[in-house]
């Protein structure tokens, strides 16, 4: 980016960062916690190996302002031009280490500071700095969120003697409580997580929040470290990778996997995937010079979309798992050797092959839950738990995973859970509540595999609407909306009107209708690819509406020439005399994976809904992506998929397409023979 710099004789200077209002505003959002450490790091990278962190509250608890205070290098009144001027090309990608400390550096892409601008409307940045003969010199920079493209720096002055080199930001006017920043909030655990390889491996590295100390090893139960296998990228080099795996002290609702690069620094987050129970609260970290190339790229934000980083992320998930197995198995090791004293545990000797140790660790796991959270079992006679113990293990042995599922997430309850459980059986079954849930974890899976199928390149080129796209999409009309239901599919549009005629407009006893066709402009008969419709009950009489959906094949963009052709398909609609105007209301959209500039200005216009260019009482015309189409699906069940805490992996997403729609999909996409020996 470039920077425009006007300057008044004697007076401040002022930065113009010459890039849009919309984009340096997107900069400036994000979670306080993850924008603390963002200043943070700045700090590091500026060779600082102390950093304070203080909050001021008002009377009510509430942060009303922060002050981020390091001993690093500061900025200089030359860098100062450079790099707030600019966006984009940080001075940080021509150093790997500092200059001082020789430390890994973190920042690259320049937007960091932005950050700040999350936290408050007001930012200052008061740096102190060696000019030449090593004199302390020192200057202010300030900023607001509503002039983001708007720097001051100030004169440069002699640095006053109390201050010593380094800079403090301090940020002002915040525009919400942050109660994750107050005093018993959790941003000092968060900031472990963040920092925890980092930290280890510069020990000698203060970050003080709140007068105390960030120290992660302080709040670790234990830290593991897992070679994961190395594979072959698509481009043929090799991808090798190490798993952190750190469990906490502290309970923590979010189980995350950080994407860092092989010095540990974390560039990327994604959920983790995994449900060991409740007892086990973790972060683990994949470091890989590969997520650095990825980063540097630009390429970590769409993690989903890159086959390599999902094996990597799966390759780290199936660690996971076999980590937390074999926790678990320590855990109910000193119960197993109880239970082997009393004479009651079902396995005799030591286990034959790694096969049959496998099979006892499941079984070691299972029976700890039962132990953990049934007292008949825990409290009862010897005899009692044999009994159980045998029953467990043949069931185990007859549908292993199964009981495993079930003894571990229903046995895992606390009580006040498994009271809101039995609550709710009195009125619905267990099986409705299993077919809910399930609903909603397919239609996770769907989403995540439709995505991939829509945007990977080699299928996005082959997928064909009307053989295969349409087809999928006659059973999942509920990503348009469910308060519609699929009436017509793939049909002339003079066939679906004259099946619908009926319901709006019933003809008067003894006649009949004549069956005059429905044509456009240019005397051709539109087809329909996929009519949903919906009753809402009215006084005197009931209002129907109709939704249109004209699918594209993803490789063709929506344009001026589609728009004109799904109005032509309307106005067709809305001209024809047999319909009741008043209560019979149409709304047509065109969907593909992109839209031309031009087609996106059409449903962007003042007064009128996002998303159509054309509107009246009882017409809507509009085009959409299927970006957006996904993730307004996605959000309607973003509650449902945070209570049941779960992710649909692309591999899920993939598999259940494969089950369900095997037939309407392009051979690109179908599963492909992996040879074992690189698997």
């Amino acid at each position: 980016m470039s920077e425009l710099i006007e300057t008044d004789a004697g007076g401040p200077r002022f930065i113009h960062v010459d890039a849009k209002p919309d984009h340096l505003a997107s900069l400036a959002r994000g979670k306080p916690v993850s924008a603390l450490a963002e200043l943070v790091w700045n700090a590091l990278d500026a060779d600082a190996d102390r950093v304070r962190i203080g909050v001021t509250d008002n009377d009510l608890g509430n942060p009303v302002s922060i002050e981020v205070v390091d001993n690093g290098l500061g900025i200089t009144f030359e860098d100062a031009e450079r790099t707030f001027g600019s966006l984009g090309g940080s001075w940080k990608r021509e150093h790997r280490v500092t200059a001082r400390s020789n430390k890994k550096m973190h920042g690259r892409n320049g937007k960091g500071r932005f950050k700040a601008f999350a936290l408050g409307h007001e930012v200052v940045w008061d740096s102190v700095y060696l000019g030449n003969n090593d004199t302390p010199l020192h200057f202010v920079i300030s900023g607001r969120s509503d002039r983001l493209q708007d720097f001051e720096i100030g004169k440069v002055r002699s640095a006053p003697m109390s201050r010593s080199r380094g800079t403090r930001v301090r940020i002002d006017s915040l525009p919400e409580p942050f109660g994750v920043l107050s005093s018993d909030g959790s941003a000092n655990r968060q900031l472990a997580e963040t920092f925890a390889l980092y930290l280890r491996n510069y020990p000698a590295t203060e970050i003080i929040y709140r007068g105390e100390r960030i120290d992660p090893a302080s709040v670790q139960k234990s830290h593991e470290t897992v070679r994961l296998p190395a594979f072959i990228a698509a481009d043929g080099s090799e991808i090798t990778a190490v798993l952190d795996i750190v469990e906490w002290s502290f309970s923590k609702k979010e189980r995350r996997i950080c994407l860092c690069d092989s010095e540990g620094f974390a560039l990327h987050e994604v959920e983790a995937g995994v449900r060991p129970g409740t007892e086990f609260n973790f972060t683990a970290y994949i470091r890989s010079d590969y997520i650095a190339k990825l980063n540097h790229d630009n390429g970590l934000a769409l993690d989903e979309l890159d086959p390599d980083l999902r094996r990597l992320a799966e390759s780290a998930r199936g660690a996971l798992r076999s980590h937390f197995r074999r926790r678990k198995a320590e855990a109910a090791s000193e119960l197993v050797q109880q239970w082997k004293d009393e004479g009651v545990y079902p396995f005799t000797g030591d286990a034959a092959g790694s096969l049959e140790t496998a099979r006892r660790e499941v079984f070691d796991i299972c029976a700890l839950n039962v132990h953990q959270y049934l007292d008949s079992f825990r409290e009862g006679r010897p005899k009692d738990r044999q009994f159980t113990l045998r029953m467990l293990k043949a069931a185990l042995d007859e549908n292993p995973e199964s009981l495993k599922r079930i003894l571990s997430d229903v046995l895992e309850l606390p009580k006040e859970k498994q009271t809101e459980l039995a609550d709710l059986l009195q009125y619905t079954t267990l099986s409705s509540i299993i077919e809910a849930s399930k609903m909603v974890a397919d239609r996770l899976q769907f989403l995540t595999g439709f995505q991939e199928l829509l945007f990977r390149p080699d299928t996005k080129k082959s997928l064909r609407e009307r053989t295969q796209l349409h087809r999928m999409l006659e059973n999942e009309t509920w990503l348009f909306g469910e308060e519609y239901l699929l009436t017509s599919s793939d049909e002339n549009l003079n066939t679906v009107l004259r099946k619908h005629l009926a319901k709006l407009r019933p003809p008067e006893k003894g006649t009949r209708r004549r069956a005059a066709p429905v044509v456009r402009d240019d005397g051709t008969q539109a087809v329909i690819d996929l009519l949903l419709a919906r009753e809402v009950p009215a006084y005197a009489q009931t209002r129907r509406e109709f939704l249109v959906v004209e699918l594209k094949r993803p490789s063709q963009k929506i344009d001026l020439e589609v728009a004109s052709q799904i109005q032509s398909y309307a106005l067709t609609v809305a001209s024809d005399e047999r319909f009741d105007v008043r209560n019979t209301h149409w709304t047509f959209i065109a969907i593909s994976n992109e839209m031309s500039p031009e087609a996106a200005r059409t449903v962007r216009q003042q007064g009128k809904p996002y998303g159509f260019f054309h509107q009246e009482d009882n017409l809507r015309i509009g085009l959409a992506t299927w970006a957006e189409v996904i993730a307004a699906s996605r959000a309607r069940l973003e509650a449902f998929r945070s209570r049941l805490d779960y992710t649909a992996t692309t591999d899920q997403g993939v598999a259940l397409l494969h089950s369900k729609y095997a037939r309407y999909l392009p051979e690109s996409f179908l599963p492909q023979q992996v040879d074992p020996s690189t698997a």
